[in-house]
């Protein structure tokens, strides 16, 4: 019950967030401008290292007990250390996407137009977003679809009884699955102040 409402809530002020939306400026990573690419540099190390955390966290679980194991550590540990990396790089960092799992990832206002602009694409030619907010700059990198992703995130009816029950406790309104190998499954994002 607490999942759904949490939902609703995020989805309601991801509705209002849309009908007062500010316009940023957004780019196309290659193509932002000469001033943002120091602070695009540094969001990206933040999401390398982000990603990197995560594939080490899932990657270890995995081989532990399979994706009925890493579903829990993802659950769990991955948001710690979105958290943790966030902290220590003085930024605000996540997941988030066009079908949430947990209704928490829910896009930010300034990261929404992309997030449903790209929703049901494959990843191939997709590399990034920059986002000028004023006085911080928001940073999208794609988060691919793999094969080591299908145990969570694949074909519902191709998951584990295992995945399926943890999926239904867990996430009880889950849409994050019916990926298949090279969608553009998420997005990984950071928010950088432009000054250090």
């Amino acid at each position: 019950m607490v999942t759904i409402l949490l939902w609703a809530g995020a989805m309601l002020m991801t509705a209002a967030v849309r009908m007062q939306a500010q316009e940023w400026k957004t780019y196309a990573i290659a193509e932002a401008p000469a001033e943002l690419r120091p602070v695009i540099k540094r969001g990206d190390m933040a999401i390398i290292t982000l990603q990197n955390a995560v594939l080490s966290e899932l990657t270890r679980e995995f081989r532990r007990g399979g994706p009925g194991v890493a579903i829990r550590s993802c659950h769990l540990d991955v948001t710690a250390a979105a958290q943790r990396i966030a902290r220590q790089e003085g930024i605000a960092a996540g997941r988030t996407s066009s079908r949430l799992r947990n209704p928490l990832n829910a896009p930010r206002p300034w990261a929404a137009p992309v997030v449903q602009k790209y929703a049901g694409h494959r990843a191939a030619g997709i590399d990034g977003f920059a986002v000028d907010l004023g006085d911080r700059v928001g940073v999208m990198r794609p988060i691919l679809q793999r094969t080591m992703c299908s145990g969570c995130h694949g074909p519902a009816d191709e998951l584990s009884p295992l995945v399926r029950a943890e999926l239904q406790d867990r996430y009880p309104v889950d849409r994050a699955t019916g990926f298949r190998d090279g969608d553009l499954r998420g997005w990984f994002w950071v928010e950088v102040p432009k000054k250090q």
